[in-house]
């Protein structure tokens, strides 16, 4: 049986701390709905935008994680020193403005407007998803209703992808696509409205600090030019001139950005971030997202272009996702408090691996209830598994003042991650398939990437948990100028708890 703490006083009473829960696992929800919904209506968008190549068709899914991975590296500090609340809203309203602008873009006939809206509609979700989780963070003490709710906001990671790809495809089975976006418009419209009379004030961390806006430029700008370098190379090729050059300025940007951090009194990545046990935390989801990913992108374009499935038949395949992804959801919330997390991290980037892997190897004529089924099942328990166990170490770890950036680290790595992985994964298919003609063993190329990628993740889980037992023996590894890590001191230090 589950032995639940008491409800936070912020909460007026049980129904109030359930509509504050659902809005922040809506903003989990909206931020993997709208990384998928337009999957399904990758074919038909040619329609709408003439002379589109495949290579093209990256952008569709890789320029809303682009920028909403890039600005949430940032977003995290604005709620921890204005108000996690206020940034909260303000996310809400850019992101409704930017999607009812990606649905209106269809009419300019323009695919770069388009993928130019589906960017700033990122960069909205950017700001909601760690305010949301921030807001959690400062609301709950440690303890297993904290753990109760960080896992039923995983569980939204599936039900997002699936209302995702359920949208896109109604709308796009019915010739309306732009549908898909205004829907999504209409929630984050009455989203807004319920943060406003629902959610509790969180007192900003004024105190000294201050935005370090230099970091935040030099940092963001360089993500996005690095992950953008990536991304176009398949369809202009490595050898285009500006390709090059923006590599190149991304990487000095980044360089920048760590330099800057280093000298300024109130960098934007915490000190307590940099240790040895969370930077491998952050490795890990990295290149197990970055996986599944592919995977994701993949799956569609396996179905829809070599099955020839309908946009329907596809995101009623999504169906076992979000069971089994609610049900491993639930699994974590007991297992966080009596295993390590970094088994459960473990396990869960084995999961990716089987999934893509089973990917890479399914026979084009297959039926569902084979491989399909099966690796749905298997990567249900890699999303639902990585997030909260990597989220809750974070919040636990760093002090109230940083629960926003707590957050934003998570999610910074998860969407980034699965942003300029579509970049690797293009480059392979698009060199293969000049090579071959063949779309299946280009196809195949670019999962292989996938593989390679959770193999890694798979190698840094098994290092991670090795440092914690090396730790329990008293035998800490240390990273040069990184400080060492323990977890209980961590959660046994009140100095920075204040009221709500």
């Amino acid at each position: 049986m589950i032995t639940v703490d008491p409800r936070p006083p912020a909460f007026k009473n049980a129904a109030h701390e359930i509509s504050v829960v659902l809005l922040i696992m809506f903003a989990q929800l909206l931020n993997q709905a709208g990384t998928t919904q337009t999957l399904p209506m990758m074919n038909l968008l040619e329609k709408s935008f003439p002379n589109i190549t495949p290579n093209d068709k990256v952008w569709f899914m890789a320029a809303f994680p682009l920028t909403s991975g890039a600005f949430i590296l940032i977003s995290g500090k604005f709620g921890d020193l204005y108000g996690l609340k206020k940034i909260l809203l303000i996310g809400i309203s850019w992101s409704l403005i930017w999607t009812l602008m990606t649905g209106i873009a269809g009419y300019s006939h323009n695919i770069v407007f388009f993928c130019l809206c589906r960017g700033f509609q990122g960069i909205g979700l950017a700001f909601i998803l760690p305010s949301a989780i921030g807001i959690a963070g400062n609301l709950y003490p440690n303890g297993q209703r904290k753990a109760l709710v960080f896992c039923f906001v995983a569980a939204c990671a599936p039900t997002g992808a699936t209302l995702g790809v359920v949208f896109g495809a109604l709308t796009a089975q019915f010739g309306h696509w732009q549908w898909a976006y205004y829907s999504n418009a209409i929630v984050l419209a009455l989203m807004g409205v319920c943060v406003v009379y629902c959610v509790p004030k969180i007192k900003p961390h004024h105190s000294s600090s201050k935005m370090d806006w230099l970091g935040a430029i030099t940092g963001v700008t360089g993500l996005i030019l690095f992950n953008f370098s990536f991304n176009q190379a398949p369809e202009v090729g490595w050898s285009s001139p500006y390709i090059i050059v923006l590599l190149i300025v991304g990487v000095l940007f980044l360089i920048a950005f760590f330099y800057i951090e280093k000298r300024v009194e109130s960098p934007i990545l915490p000190s307590e971030i940099m240790n040895t046990h969370l930077l491998l935390i952050l490795s890990v989801i990295a290149f197990g997202w970055a996986s599944f990913s592919i995977w994701t992108y993949y799956y569609w374009t396996f179905l829809l272009n070599l099955k020839n499935w309908t946009p329907l038949s596809g995101a009623a395949s999504y169906g076992c996702l979000l069971f089994f992804g609610i049900v491993a959801s639930l699994m974590v919330s007991v297992l966080i408090r009596k295993i390590r997390a970094s088994y459960i991290l473990f396990a869960a980037m084995c999961a990716f691996f089987i999934g893509i892997t089973m990917l890479s190897t399914t026979p084009v004529h297959q039926t569902y209830f084979n491989m399909i089924f099966a690796q749905m099942v298997i990567l249900s328990f890699g999303m639902d598994m990585s997030f909260p166990a990597a989220s809750l170490v974070l919040s636990d770890t760093l002090p109230k003042r940083h629960q926003g950036m707590a957050s934003s680290l998570v999610s910074t790595m998860i969407n980034y991650s699965q942003s300029i992985s579509l970049g690797f994964a293009g480059t392979a298919e698009t060199k293969i398939f000049a090579k071959t003609h063949d779309l299946l063993k280009s196809y195949r190329a670019a999962m292989y990437v996938g593989v390679g990628l959770a193999s890694i993740s798979i190698l840094l889980a098994i290092v991670l948990v090795i440092c914690e037992q090396e730790e329990d023996h008293g035998e800490s590894l240390e990273l040069p100028e990184i400080q060492s890590y323990s977890l209980e001191k961590q959660r046994t230090n009140k100095k920075d708890i204040e009221d709500v």
